[in-house]
């Protein structure tokens, strides 16, 4: 559907954009005459009659396939220039939407609503109707809208569309959906699933009418890719919309070209972003409901991405979903029966190979869904806030065991704990580490805290704040996979830190392994000229600790000193061992 009307001057400059439905054809200080195929088509128009309005029919610049009505009336020192066209006599109230539009411009400018202009856009309404009406198609789906209207109760009728937007609601949508993929089993089938990413923030900063307007705006933009009247649209909840539509190709070309000119020209000051999720209908013995939300889930992947705007839903998506609701629905027990373990992994002297610390990890030995990695879990955490919690229980837990350990008169060597960058929020955190150790009898060297760049990244002001006092304290900070980002010199420049831990993942990338052996041997030289400690992470053979202890580092952990193992069999397999009582 095209409706577009706007004031001109004689010349053709168009002053004002009384409104356009989905996007401009022009905007204001443009020439109008740039809108047509035919340039001097508004001229032939204002020169047959100076008082009457005046219509054509015409191509559109740069779309000569597509036909439009064109209208022409003086107002004043004023022209008054309608284009409009549609194909579906579902878009009446649009176009009756739109030459109120003129009316009320009319009525402001003194030649209205009771003057011979109202009587000539009526006539203009007239002629717009009479022409859609005979267009067959249009023509028979208005016959069968006018029966159905008088069939059922007005009441009713209005429960069937969304008031805003005049698309289905959630509820007939789904009950029409489910009825044409009955009726048509030889139909293959899309739902198209529209999200628009931070519809709240529109809401609050520009109004609820703003919103609304939004969103009925957007309704027609969807409109674009009706494909034939087995395409159905609803406005499901609030900014949430719902297509279903006959899987065809060039659809997908179509809405993403359509939005990016929806979204590129719309007149609010933000970047408005939408996503689009897609469920190829392949099981038909499922409810709509259900492949709504597979639509929805498509969707939701994709948000805060800025590049990517359209996926296709596929099976991975909802098994992740379902595994990711199983960890949050469970999380609170588990930590409360002690289902999450400590594991310790051995930090190794390089010349000598004796333990000399150890580096705490959390594993969760889940009833039903067996025992959990840290990758599984802990993204989750960190997204809903609970990692603090987390950190917490593990903090006290390693506390606890180097306290038995001291008891049993075993070695005095100090265990590492992460820091989430979630954690540097949280109330006074040096405190409560100073209190953590002092309840457990020990000093704050033997509890080495590891942070990562990402915490940095995060908030490098408040990091340095936490990090600086905990030092002072006498906690031994290490950075840990330093050099995996794109920020690392930058934050060993500001963050004063204690022990560098480089992954040896980085020599075993790329093919020129000589100029990465020379960048390691550079930035270990570096760490030793700021009297840093640095640990290699990863070692997995003996010839990358004989080529570690070459390059000068001092201390090391991986699968070739031990893999993590839980505390009973850490203190069976290590702490017996004759260590030496220097930390690092």
């Amino acid at each position: 559907m095209i409706g577009y009307l706007a004031l001109c001057d004689l010349h053709w400059k168009i002053t004002k954009v009384i409104r356009s439905i989905p996007v401009s054809l022009a905007e204001p200080g443009q020439d109008a005459r740039e809108i047509f195929a035919d340039r001097e088509v508004l001229d032939r128009l204002l020169e047959q009659d100076t008082e009457q309005m005046v219509s054509t029919r015409r191509q559109l610049r740069g779309k000569e396939h597509l036909s439009v009505f064109v209208t022409v009336k003086p107002v004043r020192e004023q022209v008054l220039l309608s284009v409009y066209d549609m194909e579906n006599a579902d878009w009446l109230p649009r176009m009756a939407e739109l030459q109120l539009s003129a009316l009320d411009e009319l009525a402001s400018l003194g030649t209205g609503p009771y003057g011979e202009s109202y009587f000539e856009i009526q006539k203009v309404n007239n002629r717009l109707i009479n022409s859609q009406r005979a267009l067959a198609k249009a023509n028979v789906l208005l016959k069968e809208t006018l029966e159905e209207m008088r069939r059922a109760e007005n009441t009713i009728e209005i429960l069937k569309r969304d008031p805003v937007t005049n698309l289905l609601t959630e509820k007939i949508f789904y009950e029409r959906a489910q009825v044409m993929l009955e009726e048509n089993p030889g139909q293959a089938f899309d739902i198209i699933a529209v999200d628009i990413e931070r519809f709240k923030i529109i809401n609050d900063a520009f109004g609820t009418a703003a919103g609304n307007q939004l969103l009925s705006d957007l309704s027609v933009c969807l409109l674009d890719i009706r494909v034939d009247e087995k395409s159905l649209f609803a406005r499901i909840r609030a900014d949430l919309f719902a297509v279903l539509v006959p899987r065809e190709e060039g659809v997908y070309g179509r809405l993403e070209h359509s939005l990016n000119c929806f979204l590129k020209n719309y007149p609010l000051p933000m970047r408005l972003t939408v996503k689009i999720g897609v469920y190829q209908i392949e099981e038909r013995d499922i409810p709509v409901e259900r492949m709504c939300d597979r639509a929805f889930i498509a969707a939701g992947s994709i948000k805060g991405m800025y590049a990517e705007k359209i996926v296709f839903y596929n099976n991975a998506m909802r098994e992740k979903m379902l595994f990711e609701q199983k960890i949050l629905d469970t999380m609170v027990e588990a930590l409360e029966q002690g289902q999450f373990q400590i594991h310790l992994q051995p930090k190794v002297r390089v010349n000598t190979e004796e333990v000399a610390g150890a580096e705490a990890l959390v594993r969760w030995e889940h009833p039903e869904l067996g025992l959990l990695s840290p990758a599984d879990f802990l993204p989750v955490f960190e997204r809903n806030g609970f990692i603090y919690s987390l950190d917490l229980y593990v903090w006290h837990k390693v506390c606890s065991a180097m306290q038995r350990w001291r008891q049993m008169g075993g070695a005095d060597i100090p265990v590492a704990v992460n820091v989430s960058r979630m954690d540097i929020y949280h109330g006074d955190l040096p405190s409560l580490f100073t209190e953590l150790v002092k309840d457990y009898g020990l000093e704050p060297k033997n509890l080495h805290l590891e942070i990562t760049e990402s915490a940095y990244i995060s908030d490098s002001r408040q990091l340095l704040l936490v990090v600086e006092q905990l030092r002072k304290t006498g906690f031994v900070v290490e950075m840990d996979d330093f050099g995996s980002g794109y920020s690392s010199l930058n934050m060993l420049s500001e963050l004063p830190v204690d022990v560098l831990k480089l992954d040896l993942k980085f020599l075993r990338t790329g093919t020129d392994a000589g100029r990465r052996h020379r960048i390691m041997q550079a930035v270990i030289d570096l760490a030793h000229t700021l009297h840093l400690l640095v640990i290699a992470e990863g070692v997995e053979t003996k010839e990358e600790s004989l080529l570690l202890e070459e390059m000068g580092c001092q201390y090391a952990q991986g699968y070739y000193y031990g893999r993590p193992v839980p505390e009973n069999e850490f203190e069976k397999r290590f702490l017996h061992l004759e260590c030496q009582k220097k930390e690092y």
